[in-house]
Order: C-alpha cells, then sequence, then structure tokens
C-alpha cells in the first residue's frame, strides 16, 4: 500500500467502516532519522526528516486504531523506531510479506521468510519491550509444513495476531490466493490469524469480506487493493440504503486530502487507483495534469471546499500564535530533546560560531512547551509566525527562481529593510533551522534542513506563505520530473 496508506486514505476507510488501518511500510532507518513534530496548523504529529520531507503523520482521529507497518531487518533498529512511536499509534505490524527488490536487498520484508532466528530476535524485542501491541504480516512458503513451523514460531514471540497472505515470495497478484493454506495455519496457531490476498479473487463488496473470511476461517481481513479502488468497501449498508457514489468518495478524500495537507502527487495517485476504470477519460486526464490539490477540487466543483479548509487552517494558525502570545513557561534543559526545538533570541546578528539547539535554548526566557513538544516562542520586540513548511531543493531548480529571491525583489519593491537572517544547528540531528526577519515581523521554520543556505530558503516560505505571495515552486509528474509550473 506504498504511496496509497497515507493519512487521508487511512482516515477515510476509518469513516466508512473499518475497525483498524495500517500505515504503508515504514523503514526503521527513515523512522529514526526522523523528529516528532507538533503540527499547529494541521492539528497533527509529524515525523518529518532533515530534509522536511514527511515520513509519518496521523492526527486525533486515528489515534487508537493506526498500526504502523515497519520495515526492519534488525531487532535493535526495529525497537528505536518502534519507540519513537509507541506514544502515537495504536500497534507495530513488522512487514515480513514485501517482495520488492528494496526490501528484499535490505533484509527486510519477505526476505525474513528464510531468517527465522532474526524474526524470532525481531518480535520477542519488540513485544517484551513496547507498551502496544505487535503483530507480524508474512506471505506463506512453498511447503505447507514449513509455513505452519514459521507461524507458530511467530507465535510463541508473543505477538497479538498475524497476518497471512496467501501467496508466494514469487508470485503476485495474478496468481490464485492459497486461501486453505490460511485456514491451515488459522487451525494450527492459538492467536488471531488475519486473511489477506482476497482483493482480485473474492473480495469485490462488503458482503465478500465476512465470506472471505469464513473461506479461510480468519478471526479477521485484511483488506488492500479492493480498498485503494473502493475505501467505501467498508461500508456496511441498511436496508435500502445506496452505494456511496465515486464522486462522492473522491471528494470526501479530496477534503481530507486538502484538510491535512496532503502532498499533490500522493493525492493524484489515489483518485488514480480509484478512477482504475476510466483509464483514457477526460476526467483521469484532468487527474493527471493537475499540479496542485486546488486543480484536483476545481475538477469536481469542490473549490468552496478548498477556500474553506484553507480559511480553517489559517484560522487555527492564528489561534495558535495567539496562545503564543498569551503563554510562556520557563524555559529549562529538561526540554531540550527535539529538533522542533529551533527557537530564537531577540538579536538578529549572525554569531560568529553558530549557536546549537541547546546552547540558543538556555539563552531563551519564554518558551511555550506542550506534552514535551515545543510550539513556539514568545518574541518581546517582534511578532513572529511558527509554521512546518518543508524545502525540497528539487522543487526550485536552477532557472527557476528561489524563494529568498521572489522575497528580495519583494521587498525592494516595497522598499523595506533587506531580510535578516538567523540559523541555528542541532548537531545531534544534523539539522539546520533559520529565522527571517521582514518588516517587523519573523518567520520561523519548524521544518529541518541539512544546511544553513536551505534552512534559509525554508523560512522565506513561511514569509511568502503568510504574506500570499507565490513562493516560485515548480511541479513534480507522474514520473518525478521536474516541471514549471505556469499558472
Amino acid at each position: 500500500m506504498v504511496r496509497v496508506s497515507t493519512h487521508p486514505m487511512r482516515l477515510l476507510c476509518l469513516e466508512y467502516g473499518a475497525d483498524y488501518v495500517i500505515s504503508e511500510e515504514l523503514i526503521d532507518q527513515r523512522i529514526i532519522r526522523s523528529a516528532r513534530i507538533v503540527n499547529a496548523e494541521l492539528n497533527t504529529i509529524d515525523f518529518v526528516l532533515p530534509d522536511g520531507s514527511v515520513t509519518f503523520r496521523t492526527s486525533a482521529e486515528e489515534k487508537n486504531r493506526v498500526i504502523v507497518q515497519l520495515g526492519t531487518p534488525e531487532p535493535g533498529t526495529a525497537l528505536q523506531a518502534a519507540k519513537m512511536l509507541e506514544n502515537d499509534v495504536m500497534g507495530i505490524d513488522v512487514n515480513m510479506g514485501c517482495p520488492k527488490a528494496y526490501s528484499i536487498k535490505g533484509g527486510m520484508g519477505a526476505a525474513l521468510l528464510t531468517k527465522p532466528e532474526i524474526v524470532k530476535d525481531i518480535l520477542t524485542t519488540l513485544t517484551t519491550n513496547l507498551r502496544i501491541p505487535v503483530t507480524c504480516k508474512m506471505r506463506i512458503l512453498p511447503e505447507l509444513e514449513k509455513t505452519i513451523a514459521l507461524a507458530k514460531l511467530i507465535e510463541s514471540t508473543g505477538v497479538a495476531a498475524i497476518t497471512i497472505h496467501g501467496r508466494t515470495i514469487n508470485e503476485r497478484s495474478m496468481h490464485r490466493n492459497r486461501n486453505e493454506v490460511i485456514q491451515a495455519i488459522a487451525h494450527s496457531v492459538g492467536i488471531p490469524v488475519l486473511a489477506n490476498g482476497g482483493s482480485r479473487d473474492i473480495i469485490r463488496n462488503h458482503e465478500d469480506i465476512e465470506y472471505f473470511r469464513q473461506l479461510t476461517s480468519a478471526t479477521g481481513v485484511v483488506i488492500a487493493r479492493a480498498a485503494m479502488w473502493n475505501p467505501a468497501i467498508f461500508k456496511s449498508l441498511q436496508v435500502d440504503e445506496p452505494l456511496p457514489k465515486l464522486e462522492e468518495i473522491i471528494c470526501r478524500y479530496l477534503t481530507l486530502s486538502v484538510r491535512y495537507d496532503h502532498h499533490i502527487a500522493g493525492a493524484k495517485y489515489c483518485v488514480l487507483r480509484m478512477l482504475h476504470d476510466f483509464g483514457g477519460t477526460p476526467i483521469y486526464e484532468d487527474v493527471l495534469a493537475s499540479n496542485e490539490l486546488r486543480d484536483l477540487c476545481a475538477i469536481w466543483n469542490m473549490l468552496d471546499v478548498y477556500d474553506h479548509e484553507m480559511s480553517n487552517r489559517l484560522e487555527r494558525l492564528k489561534n495558535h500564535q495567539l496562545t503564543l502570545n498569551n503563554s510562556t513557561v520557563n524555559c529549562n534543559q529538561e526540554i531540550i530533546s527535539s529538533p522542533s526545538l529551533s527557537v530564537s533570541s531577540d538579536s538578529l546578528s549572525v554569531p560568529e560560531k553558530r549557536p546549537r539547539v541547546e546552547e540558543h535554548l538556555l539563552n531563551t526566557t519564554t518558551v511555550l512547551v506542550n506534552d514535551n513538544n515545543v510550539l513556539g516562542v514568545k518574541i518581546n520586540n517582534f511578532e513572529e509566525t511558527v509554521l512546518s513548511i518543508p524545502y525540497e531543493r528539487r522543487f526550485w531548480p536552477d532557472h527557476g527562481t528561489s524563494p529568498k529571491q521572489i522575497l528580495r525583489e519583494h521587498c525592494k519593491l516595497l522598499k523595506w529593510d533587506s531580510p535578516k537572517y538567523e540559523t541555528i544547528e542541532d548537531r545531534n540531528k544534523r539539522s539546520f533551522f533559520s529565522t527571517v526577519l521582514v518588516n517587523g515581523k519573523r518567520y520561523r521554520n519548524t521544518s529541518a534542513c541539512k544546511s544553513k543556505k536551505y534552512a534559509e530558503q525554508a523560512a522565506v516560505l513561511v514569509c511568502l506563505h503568510v504574506l500570499g505571495i507565490p513562493d516560485g515552486k515548480v511541479h513534480a509528474d507522474e514520473n518525478n520530473k521536474v516541471t514549471l509550473n505556469n499558472k
């Protein structure tokens, strides 16, 4: 479910009746390199890489119902990653089913099927040290006896459940799902078995889910492709209740995508999967041509919804800023734990030696803290806006115009002083954070960057966003080629 089982799609499936939702596979090292950030604009918890990419985003709506699927080759990094997620998710599911080359080469996914001792070490380490349930997903082996033996070994580690995909590592969706093997495993172990792999052959509507469960003697069913094509498949209809229309499903998905700032490439991918029966039609081509979420919303006459959701996000930011201005607590060393603690002092002159995060914090006297996450700072002399907006260099190619260039020209036009920058460094995470002062107001970006110059560009993105100035960003097409947005 790579690119599909992201935050908006998970919420949509829950709304239609899914009991639990599972994230796309998250690699342990990627999680470890990420920072946990409270996103005030979206009301989400974000795990963000130093380059600003969001590894995982979640919100209160799925707090006790989202399970993170973890890709890992060994127990140490598995536990480190799971511990970072433990307070924000319902459970951890170890992926032992992915047959893709990148997983196999990394010793993850289906590569673990032939490494029972490593499987035992990973799962035992997690079940022993986590407060939340641990589950596991596996593919079957060519021999039934070895498959059952592996399932029993997994059971012995203390996992709460096991998901069985009824195909071998070399088989794909066009091959028959071995439902009888899932049934044999369900009869051989004493923990819940969840059946998977029935999307193409069996599951086409809601009633088929229960049929597949009974056919495999499973406790529950895990659905991927059938839900990707139709998230409303989880909905149990009342007598004479009509099926949700595809347009209704897509519109709700787009609403959630705008509300939670899902990236355009991911949103397009999911919408195109829902339109899989409409390839080559005008609406399909319109989706392919979209460069922004606003473009997608326009296709379904949802610009009023888009504007409403964006207005709500802005209102949350204003309320958050008001909270920052009215609430202060004394800063102390106990809260120095996250790269989101990138706060600024009153002075905007760049010191000879760039301060580290912990050094800078000790000189700051007014920091707002919530659940050990720094949300922002109150600066006595300047109004400050704090946002998390990722800056990825590839979206501002050499022939384009950088955010700093745009801001500099804007300041010249209005005869403002040149922007002034302050940058601090989190040496533990090798991350940089900048603040820019423009016309008596400060703009700070909590999205980590891998260099000082990138951090300055990121700070300017916040300024341009607040001032309503186009930032010069270009967009990637379906082949990940960067193209200019001429709108």
